[in-house]
């Protein structure tokens, strides 16, 4: 063979081996970018905390698996006292340093495979699973609640101290849905902040399962 031509070989040998890895950087790009996509439709944007859609898809499948195995399942519905009054008084940044200094702080007292979700606004929800006994989720939420007995920085040094109150509803007692388990956990946590702010509060006789 002449060497023109196989210097010509040669030089179509590079140039195909250059699209290749053209092509590979390219999909590895695109697998990158769907990867934040999907990351972003089902994360917080603030806090980096899972949300509501993300919590319900892995409380859906928590029940499933509690239901095969005969176990139970606890859901903590969180709300920050106060919120609205630290919003008002020292403006939207110190209400999302609150809202950080709560999804931290509420992380850092859970289990390795227990899940906080932001809801949205200043609402939270924890999902326990599985839950061996139910004081097992009272002790946790006890622990969510003295958590927040630390003031949390604001911008400009100021500091605040809020709360978090906290219901609690279990399955299959309070509920065998997702939807009953959240809207029985809402209201628990409603009872707790009528009762005494920054407390919580198990449902009970006056929310049956649905």
């Amino acid at each position: 063979m002449p060497p023109a031509a196989i210097a010509e070989l040669d030089n179509l040998g590079n140039d195909f081996n250059a699209l290749l890895a053209e092509l590979e950087s390219w999909q590895t790009h695109l697998q990158s970018e769907n990867e934040t996509l999907a990351h972003q439709a089902s994360h917080d944007s603030l806090t980096g905390l899972p949300n509501r859609a993300f919590f319900e898809g892995r409380l859906i499948r928590a029940l499933r698996n509690a239901s095969k195995f005969d176990e139970q399942v606890a859901v903590l519905y969180l709300d920050s006292d106060r919120f609205k009054g630290i919003n008002d008084n020292f403006g939207h940044a110190a209400g999302d340093a609150v809202l950080m200094a709560v999804a931290t702080r509420v992380r850092a007292q859970l289990r390795e495979d227990d899940l906080v979700a932001r809801l949205g606004g200043d609402e939270f929800a924890v999902l326990l699973a599985p839950l061996h006994k139910v004081e097992d989720a009272e002790r946790i939420a006890e622990k969510i609640i003295a958590s927040m007995d630390i003031p949390i920085q604001l911008p400009g040094n100021a500091s605040v101290l809020t709360s978090l109150s906290v219901g609690i509803a279990v399955y299959p007692d309070h509920g065998a849905t997702p939807g009953a388990l959240l809207h029985a956990a809402d209201a628990a946590m409603y009872q707790a902040k009528r009762l005494a702010r920054g407390g919580q509060h198990s449902t009970g006789a006056e929310h049956p399962v649905a």
